[in-house]
């Protein structure tokens, strides 16, 4: 069961022949966790002035509900058939059951009166909830070269905004590592085969329980040079070249490869069949 917390605003409506006399105080901040039921109460003079028109909203523009010299009427209510979410109590207190982080946001209610002065106050209600971790993102993959850079995303949510963590499950992290002080980002600037490995984001903001995710990172080396061509057993040199050399990555990587073919095939044919 959630506890219950109000705040209240004083709205003191002084009329008189200019309607910007009227005063308005608004109400502090509310804090609420998950599961709370929280008052946001507004108390109000309407100084002898007839109250035509009440609206209650989550601003910027959901209405939650009106009252115009009658009943209130609700736009919201629990699709499960349970109490209310919103209920309007006393004279203008505005209640909000089983709060849920989707709830946290700015709440106004607004005031006409008679001769077409319109009072309005916002209360904000902020909600705290755990820290979640939606994934984690590599850029640009979690697959790179060596020299290349890396940046690890934690994604991560909770109110207040939770704390970042790093830490590696085979030991520390490279020197090269660093991490962004603004976006808790894990940076390898120049990654090497070393920052291969197991990387954990952990996320923490006071409210129980803090959430952490791995994300495994593989380092490619770099081919330095093109290996020996040496002719396989079947005596081909075409297919030799072929799996030593797939799939060439380049045009000039591909006329080397079809120039080491023609040199042996060349030198096969000169050689003629040995004479007995």
């Amino acid at each position: 069961m959630g506890w219950k917390v109000t705040v209240c605003a004083f709205v003191v409506a002084i009329c008189g022949l200019n309607a910007s006399a009227q005063v308005i105080n608004d109400p502090a901040n509310v804090t609420a966790s998950i599961g709370d039921t929280v008052n946001l109460e507004w108390t109000y003079n309407a100084q002898g002035q007839l109250r035509l028109f009440e609206v209650w909203k989550k601003a910027p523009s959901m209405a939650l509900a009106s009252r115009s010299g009658g009943p209130v009427q609700y736009f919201r209510q629990n699709q499960n058939g349970g109490d209310p979410k919103y209920s309007v109590i006393g004279l203008a207190t505005l209640q909000v059951k089983d709060v849920q982080k989707e709830d946290n946001g700015p709440y106004e209610l607004s005031i006409t009166f008679g001769n077409g002065y319109v009072l309005s106050s916002t209360a904000y209600l902020i909600v705290n909830y755990p820290p979640s971790i939606d994934g984690i993102t590599a850029s640009p993959s979690s697959t790179v070269r060596e020299g290349s850079s890396l940046t690890l995303m934690c994604n991560a949510d909770g109110n207040p905004e939770p704390a970042v963590r790093w830490t590696r499950q085979s030991g520390a992290l490279g020197k090269a590592a660093t991490i962004d002080a603004n976006s808790g980002n894990l940076v390898f600037p120049n990654i090497t085969l070393a920052d291969k490995g197991t990387y954990t984001c952990s996320v923490d903001n006071g409210i129980p329980e803090a959430a952490s995710k791995d994300i495994s990172i593989n380092v490619l080396s770099i081919d330095a040079t093109l290996p020996p061509l040496v002719v396989g057993d079947d005596g081909d040199p075409e297919s030799t070249a072929t799996a030593l050399y797939p799939a060439p990555r380049s045009g000039v990587g591909r006329l080397q490869a079809c120039m080491y073919v023609m040199c042996l095939l060349l030198s096969i044919f000169l050689a003629g069949p040995r004479q007995s």
